[in-house]
């Protein structure tokens, strides 16, 4: 006789089977065909969090759907959150749960054969002290999913699609390729859906790589940390002097492997644009012989 829990799938399947209290789905990617085989087991009276991310780079690169939102609305007594840096996995029955490293997908509940990823989840309960602080830290920051949201994360993923192959890689290192910064939360707002000329377009593939529904104060703050992120910007910004950054610094930053048509110098001169733009407080654009941002103080 086969192990009822031979997969992930079924471990997890076994733990919602005929729960009578609220049930929680945290996953970064979540696959419509796996939310199915959960949701074909969880009592319909049953209260369900779904609690995801929403990336138009990862969606583009088909490692999570945007369906889970219509889906949970014909469900019913189901909401979905939304955690722009979610990497938790966690399946919630009661006051049980499995944590672990296995997405809300056929290849990481194991049942998608020989393509079947190689997961763990472990059982444990709400009121172990690791996964409380996990759960606050989840709920401070979740916003709520709307039709609205799932509608601009369709759209930028639809750009990205057309515009380059997009890897999923939602810890990849980012680099803007546009020179309008100051245009960012506009399209990033209300993506547009009729013409979208060239320089927009490539604005939107810059965008794609931040969660829809972010207000302009927290838009702003994800750009500026998604800079500081970038190999040598956080020590620039950190300097206790005035110090100077030119592309003789970033360029082995900036010549990353990809193929398209924007030059190490293209690059630079974006990534300029949007330090000045997002950090007029820390630095400034300064033209020698060459393009530098000038990091200073600026005194009013």
């Amino acid at each position: 006789m086969p192990d009822k829990t031979s997969t992930q799938g079924e471990r997890i399947r076994l733990l919602f089977e005929d729960v009578d209290d609220d049930v929680a789905i945290i996953a970064p990617f979540i696959k419509v065909d796996a939310l199915h085989s959960l949701l074909s087991v969880i009592p319909s009276n049953s209260r369900l969090r779904c609690i995801t991310r929403w990336i138009p780079r990862e969606i583009a690169a088909g490692v999570s759907d945007l369906q889970v939102f219509e889906v949970l609305r014909e469900r019913g007594n189901a909401r979905v959150l939304l955690v722009d840096n979610l990497h938790a996995k966690m399946y919630i029955a009661g006051s049980r749960c499995l944590v672990g490293s296995a997405n809300l997908t056929l290849a990481g509940l194991g049942e998608r054969g020989q393509q079947s990823n190689i997961e763990v989840l472990v059982e444990t309960n709400i009121r172990d002290p690791g996964i409380v602080s996990t759960l606050n830290e989840i709920a401070s920051v979740q916003r709520i999913a709307t039709k609205e949201i799932a509608e601009s994360a369709r759209v930028l993923a639809e750009i990205i699609t057309e515009e380059c192959e997009p890897d999923g890689k939602g810890n990849s290192l980012w680099l803007p390729r546009s020179r309008l910064p100051q245009h960012a939360f506009r399209l990033y707002a209300v993506p547009p859906t009729g013409f979208i000329g060239k320089a927009e377009r490539t604005l939107l593939v810059d965008l794609a790589s931040f969660q829809p529904g972010l207000d302009e104060s927290e838009f702003r703050e994800a750009v500026r940390s998604a800079l500081y992120s970038i190999p040598m910007v956080g020590q620039f910004l950190e300097s206790p002097r005035d110090n100077f950054f030119s592309l003789t610094e970033a360029h082995s930053v900036l010549r990353v492997d990809v193929e398209d048509q924007f030059s190490v110098e293209d690059r630079w001169h974006s990534f300029v644009q949007w330090m000045a733009y997002f950090y007029p407080d820390r630095v400034m654009i300064q033209e020698r012989t060459e393009l530098i941002l000038r990091r200073a103080q600026r005194v009013i």
